[in-house]
């Protein structure tokens, strides 16, 4: 049977019907050595094509990226003059002599040498399929010592066996500033992980780009996206030769065969991070699978868990997977054993050490995650009519039991009264003139406890997708509790971007809980301007919004103009949001039209939804009641 309301999900990434993924046939954990040189073959040639599914394909932009050869990872021929980025150039100016630039550059490969004799120097080459000719090779062994990592991570037994970084003299100019960038500006906010006791991104991860150069590339490309939007005059060439190069040496690595290790993964996971700062879905879920791939290859639900950087992989994984699963009305790829491994291993490190806030706070963010998981289960085998009416009646009784559960369950620690934000900058306006108020009683948390506020957040959104995927349509009753839900997702969300102190990225990770109470709050002018105004918030932060999801919410609110900009007379989109706008529209219709073979496991991503508009008062209504899309 299916839910009253099929695929509410849906309407908010663009995915009309449950996306089908061709998961491991057999739900359960692969061993870390799998029998066979044949399976391994295997493993590693399906990575690949996958990972192919997410290349750099679109001329037009290629010859923008290649339009100024000289200010791309270096000019290292010509004696020619480099300032990257303009007007202020980065800490350590690119190197402008040819005679020393192998040695130099860290990013340098035997690649390199082809692009100098064709004269090709500094451009952004299209990545090549599989039986095209290789443009990238192994790269040279290091000359450098390896970069200790810190001491967080000396419980990691990692396998470093490719892509160690070229030359004697450290990073080039520009890598090295955006590796500084990196630390000094991104969270693990802007990644969506609630939290990062481990400092992960902040210390184990920048250590770890030293030994392989597609991380390096793709970590280097992620933070040169941010500075990138914060630049007057920056231009999407100034970032996405990063990217490129991170896939082409991927592939690279990939063709030669060699043992997956942390490194293929990570590279992966950032790479996919970068295509859904774009919107970029439908590669995003390319990367997603072969994560997957690697995942299962390299770990068991009990391995992982035993250093920093398993048990980050697991929190960066499962929230793709979940993310995708929920938003699309599928099941999640990765099977339940693993939520419940971290689970587990939380809840006993937080009972062996009551007094560590961090076990408590990664515990509770990891139940959340399995209660989101076994939703999108019951969701997409009740699109699928793989269960009864019954069977999903009683699950999702069951969900709506644990949900509550897990908010009444709380630590009072997580909620220390000590830690509320009490006082906000009102910048000249009255609480009557805001539409939603930013100091509703006991939201609020400053560090370390402003991860309750994020679980908060997150938990109202969730109840949201919940309630709309009843059996039966939801009484007058039943929708006046999910927009109160809403409200509070858009209370907190107006409290974080208000209070001056908010964490840096921390808008990014509730996007999805504004995506979702978007569908909920009522649709009066005030509150739907409100919406749009945080929709062009996130974008100036980098998230950008699919086309399709632009559309839904142009026909919710009756006004076409959101499908260009969110807010009137362009206001705040600047030439730079225009240009990755367009790439990222780009690569989502080239890769609808020509990755057949990939999107053959994927039915309708992107196809047509429709909303019913049955109300006098002319609000777009799902099945008699819920304002939003009706899925055709």
């Amino acid at each position: 049977m299916s839910p009253a309301y099929p695929n509410l999900g849906g309407y908010f990434n663009g995915y009309a019907e449950p996306i089908m993924f061709s998961a491991p046939k057999a739900q359960r954990s692969r061993r870390k050595s799998a029998p066979g040189l044949d399976h391994i073959k295997h493993r590693r040639t399906s990575v690949m094509k996958l990972i192919q599914s997410a290349r750099v394909r679109q001329p037009a932009i290629l010859a923008a990226v290649n339009q100024r050869a000289d200010l791309t990872l270096g000019c290292r021929k010509g004696n020619r003059e480099c300032v990257y980025p303009e007007p202020t150039p980065p800490k350590g100016s690119v190197k402008d002599s040819s005679a020393h630039s192998q040695q130099e550059s860290p990013t340098s490969s035997r690649g390199d040498d082809d692009d100098d004799e064709n004269g090709q120097d500094g451009f952004l080459t299209p990545i090549m399929d599989e039986d095209e000719e290789e443009t990238e090779s192994a790269a040279m062994q290091s000359s450098i010592p390896t970069i200790p990592l810190p001491s967080s991570a000396s419980a990691t037994s990692l396998s470093f066996n490719h892509g160690p970084i070229d030359s004697g003299k450290g990073p080039d100019g520009d890598v090295h500033f955006y590796l500084n960038y990196y630390r000094d500006n991104i969270t693990h906010y802007h990644y969506s992980v609630v939290n990062d006791s481990d400092k992960f991104f902040q210390e184990i991860l920048t250590g770890l780009v030293f030994q392989d150069e597609g991380l390096l590339y793709a970590v280097v490309g992620f933070a040169a996206y941010h500075h990138t939007l914060q630049n007057p005059i920056g231009e999407i060439k100034d970032f996405l030769h990063f990217y490129n190069r991170s896939v082409t040496l991927l592939l690279g690595f990939l063709k030669r065969k060699e043992r997956h290790t942390d490194l293929t993964l990570l590279t992966i996971l950032q790479l996919a991070t970068i295509e859904e700062y774009l919107g970029d879905w439908v590669n995003l879920m390319g990367h997603q699978k072969a994560a997957l791939e690697v995942l299962t290859e390299l770990y068991t639900p009990q391995t992982i868990m035993q250093n920093p950087v398993g048990r980050m992989i697991l929190t960066w994984y499962t929230r793709f997977d979940v993310f995708t699963g929920i938003m699309g009305s599928s099941e999640t790829m990765l099977p339940q054993e693993w939520f419940t491994a971290y689970v587990d291993y939380y809840e006993t490190r937080a009972a062996e050490n009551p007094t560590e806030l961090s076990y408590k706070i990664e515990g509770c963010s990891g139940r959340l995650r399995m209660i989101s998981m076994e939703m999108s289960l019951l969701f997409g085998r009740g699109a699928r009519q793989k269960v009864t009416e019954e069977e999903y009646t009683a699950e999702h009784c069951r969900l709506y039991n644990a949900l509550h559960e897990w908010k009444s369950s709380w630590d009072p620690a997580l909620e220390n009264p000590e830690f509320l934000v009490t006082d906000l900058p009102m910048d000249g306006t009255t609480g009557t003139d805001r539409v939603f108020q930013p100091l509703t009683p006991g939201l609020l948390f400053r560090p370390p406890f402003f991860a309750s506020t994020i679980l908060t957040c997150e938990w109202n959104s969730i109840a949201l997708m919940h309630g709309s995927q009843g059996a039966t349509e939801p009484s007058s009753e039943t929708m006046e509790k999910l927009r109160k839900h809403a409200y509070v997702v858009c209370e907190i969300i107006e409290a974080v971007e208000t209070w001056p102190l908010s964490p840096a990225g921390s808008l990014i990770i509730m996007q999805p809980c504004l995506g979702i109470a978007a569908l909920f709050i009522h649709q009066e002018e005030a509150y739907r301007f409100w919406i749009r105004k945080k929709f062009a918030l996130l974008e100036r932060m980098g998230y950008i919004s699919p086309r399709t999801m632009r559309l839904r919410m142009a026909e919710l609110f009756r006004d076409g103009s959101c499908l260009r900009w969110w807010l009137p007379n362009d206001e705040g989109f600047t030439p730079m949001l225009q240009s990755i706008r367009a790439f990222a529209d780009e690569r989502n219709a080239t890769a609808v039209s020509t990755q057949s073979e990939n999107l053959r496991q994927i039915r309708s991503v992107f196809s047509r939804m429709d909303i019913r508009r049955t109300t006098s008062h002319g609000q777009g209504q799902l099945s008699g009641g819920v304002n939003t899309m009706l899925l055709e």
